[in-house]
């Protein structure tokens, strides 16, 4: 399923539990409840790359999938704090090869597969490790959530547990070798949610910053001994 899609599919009760983006529950938190301690982020994109065919500093125009929000609005974040770019955001043509993309932009958000061949003189700009160097926080993609009501307490600290038991350094999601994942909603990666709230507050993306709503956790005898 695709990230836009997976709102939708909670709301209508097509499923308990969805990997949702930052974003979706940065704007839309009243009707969640969001697995404490359970998160994907790390210091890489794990599905969208910024190809680029001029200087960052002179980048104008980027071509995006207008369903990739959260990735454009990161990659507006990261191009204005670190280069002083205002780029405009154009729509590109999902499906269409990387030249398509590129013809009328002077960079575009495209699936990972697509910056495997790059025309020449592009380059591919990784947005997450451009808000690690903004934040020193890895970047929180998504958070796990349920409906309102729907997460109760022990089930919350169990599926925590087993983030924490599966997020090992053997079994960590890598990248050409090298870790560039976590399951894990840490102290860091805690961090890295706030700041990312913050800065899209602080740069009009978000009308506030909102306060994540994390389920409560106890432990299933605790819950037992409350019924």
């Amino acid at each position: 399923m695709e990230p836009h899609e997976a709102r939708a599919l909670l709301d209508d009760e097509g499923a308990d539990l969805v990997l949702l983006t930052a974003l979706d529950v940065f704007r839309r938190p009243d009707d969640l409840v969001v697995v404490p301690g359970v998160a994907l982020a790390g210091e890489a994109s794990p599905r969208r790359a910024l190809v680029v065919k001029v200087p960052l500093n002179e980048i104008g125009t980027v071509a995006f999938d207008p369903r990739d929000q959260q990735e454009a609005l990161l990659t507006q974040l990261v191009l204005r704090e670190h280069y002083g770019g205002k780029p405009t955001f154009t729509l590109g043509v999902p499906g269409a090869p990387l030249a398509e993309w590129l013809a009328k932009a002077d960079a575009a958000l495209v699936p990972l597969d697509l910056a495997d061949d790059l025309p020449e003189g592009a380059y591919t700009l990784d947005i997450a490790q451009e808000f690690v160097d903004l934040t020193l926080r890895p970047m929180p993609w998504g958070l796990v959530a349920a409906r309102v009501g729907t997460l109760s307490p022990s089930v919350a600290a169990a599926l925590a547990d087993a983030a924490r038991l599966a997020d090992t350094e053997e079994d960590r999601l890598r990248r050409d070798g090298a870790v560039a994942f976590q399951l894990t909603l840490d102290g860091y990666a805690t961090d890295g949610l706030e700041q990312l709230a913050l800065l899209w507050f602080q740069t009009g993306s978000l009308e506030d910053v909102p306060n994540v709503p994390f389920a409560p956790t106890l432990a299933p005898a605790e819950e037992d001994e409350d019924e």
